[in-house]
C-alpha cells in the first residue's frame, strides 16, 4: 500500500480526467490536452495555435512548449499543494505552428515530499524534448498572503 492509499497494482488503471487534482484551472488552448492519466503516469497533446509563434517563421515559443511538460509532470504526480520546484530540460529540436507534441511523463520517485518525473516530448515517432522535473508536495496551501486594508 502506497502513501496515497492505492496499491502498487492499481498503478496501472487509468483515471477520469475528473480525478485531476492540479491545474485544474489551467486552459487546454496553452498546456495542452490531458489525454491519459494514471497514478505517476501522464500523456498530455500539445497542438500550438497562431498566438504562440514567434515570427514569420511559424516557429512556436519554447515558453509554451515548456508549460506543456510541466503540466504533464504536475499531472503525474497529481497531489493536491505541489510545486514545480526545479527542472533540468533539453529542447532537441524546435517546433513549428502545424505540429503536434505528444508529452509523456512518468514520476520516478513520487513516494516522498520532493518528487521526480521524467517528461518526453514526442513529435510522431521522434523525441524532441526531454526532461526531470522535480516538484515539492506540501500537507497543505503553502502561501496565504493577507493584505492590510488601508
Amino acid at each position: 500500500m502506497t502513501d496515497d492509499g492505492l496499491n502498487e497494482e492499481n498503478a496501472h488503471i487509468p483515471l477520469e480526467n475528473d480525478d485531476l487534482q492540479v491545474c485544474t484551472s489551467m486552459s487546454p488552448s496553452i498546456v495542452g490536452e490531458l489525454v491519459e492519466l494514471y497514478r505517476n503516469k501522464a500523456i498530455v497533446r500539445f497542438r500550438p495555435n497562431e498566438r504562440m509563434i514567434m515570427d514569420e517563421s511559424k516557429m512556436i515559443h519554447a515558453g509554451f512548449v515548456f508549460n506543456a511538460a510541466s503540466f504533464a509532470a504536475m499531472a503525474a504526480i497529481n497531489k493536491k499543494y505541489s510545486v514545480l520546484i526545479a527542472s533540468d530540460v533539453k529542447f532537441l529540436a524546435p517546433i513549428e505552428l502545424g505540429h503536434e507534441i505528444t508529452f509523456k511523463a512518468q514520476a520516478i520517485q513520487s513516494d516522498t515530499k520532493k518528487c521526480e518525473v521524467k517528461v518526453e516530448g514526442f513529435l510522431l515517432d521522434i523525441k524532441i524534448f526531454d526532461s526531470l522535473f522535480h516538484i515539492a508536495v506540501f500537507d497543505k496551501k503553502i502561501f496565504k498572503l493577507r493584505f492590510k486594508n488601508e
